[in-house]
This record gives C-alpha cells, sequence and structure tokens, in this order.
C-alpha cells in the first residue's frame, strides 16, 4: 500500500526532524499507527491524522488500533476513535490508552481490574459505567464527559 499522501500531510504539519525520519524509512500503515501513539502528544495537538487522510485510508488501519466513523469498534490496547458511535467494555486485566476525538459518542464500561487511560478532545461524548475496582482516568481537553471517573482539565500551552 502506498503511503506517499501520508507522508506528504505529516510534512505539512511540520513535525520533528526524528519522528518524520522513521515514518520515510517505514512508511507501512502498520508503523505510521505506531508513531501516531508514540507520538500522541503532537498528533492530538496539531490534530492529525485529517478527516482527508482517515477517509483516503479507510480499510487500512483498523487492525492497529485505529477507526474513523465505526460504529463497531475492537477494543485494543491503544485505540484511536474519531466520529464514531460505539460502545467498548474492559472487564478483568484490560488496559488500554483511548483517545477520542471529532463528534464521537463513546460508552465505555469498565469492571474487574481494568485500567483505563481516555483522552477526551473536540465535540465527543464520553459516558463511562464502571464497576467493581475499575479504575479509568479521563483526559479532558474538550467534549463532554459523564459517569464514574477521575476527569482531570487539561488544556495545550
Amino acid at each position: 500500500m502506498k503511503t506517499d499522501f501520508i507522508l506528504t500531510k505529516i510534512k505539512d504539519y511540520k513535525p520533528c526532524k526524528e519522528g518524520f525520519q522513521n515514518a520515510v524509512k517505514d512508511s507501512s500503515m502498520k508503523s505510521l499507527c505506531s508513531l501516531f501513539f508514540a507520538n500522541s502528544d503532537w498528533a492530538l495537538r496539531e490534530n492529525f491524522p485529517s478527516k482527508e487522510v482517515l477517509q483516503k485510508y479507510r480499510g487500512y488501519y483498523e487492525q492497529y488500533g485505529v477507526f474513523y466513523q465505526s460504529n463497531s469498534l475492537q477494543k485494543a490496547l491503544k485505540l484511536a476513535i474519531f466520529d464514531c458511535v460505539s460502545e467498548l467494555s474492559f472487564l478483568g486485566y484490560d488496559v488500554s490508552a483511548i483517545f477520542i476525538r471529532g463528534n464521537s459518542k463513546i460508552t465505555v464500561k469498565a469492571s474487574g481490574y481494568s485500567k483505563l487511560f481516555i483522552t477526551v478532545l473536540d465535540d465527543a461524548e464520553l459516558i463511562i459505567e464502571k464497576e467493581e475496582t475499575a479504575n479509568v482516568s479521563v483526559f479532558r481537553y474538550g467534549g463532554k464527559v459523564s459517569g464514574d471517573a477521575e476527569v482531570k482539565e487539561c488544556r495545550w500551552d
């Protein structure tokens, strides 16, 4: 799969030199998704990837935990959710870092000893349903959060 379009778009956002060199060195979808999660602070602040990139490559990034306009999400260690409406359940000893963007409406059910770190941005809505000894930490840069979770209000400096 050719990902030249993504590389062009990344360059438009003026990434750090090392990050961009890594993307050019291995521009596979798996590598680019790994770079997104490894550099999530930059990606979230710059609002990358754009909806244009997400639309163009739909069907190729979902296996790596990135979802766009989907109603059926698969839980993973790291998730990036863009403009989705869905419900996710975490139980037992599940651990996950989740980024929720755009106009997403996500319900997260956490039980057992699951531990979740959720970042909410834009106009996204997050509903937390927590049971037992589950631990849910939310970092809110925008959107709405309701339910039982520790919420930290954040902003870009």
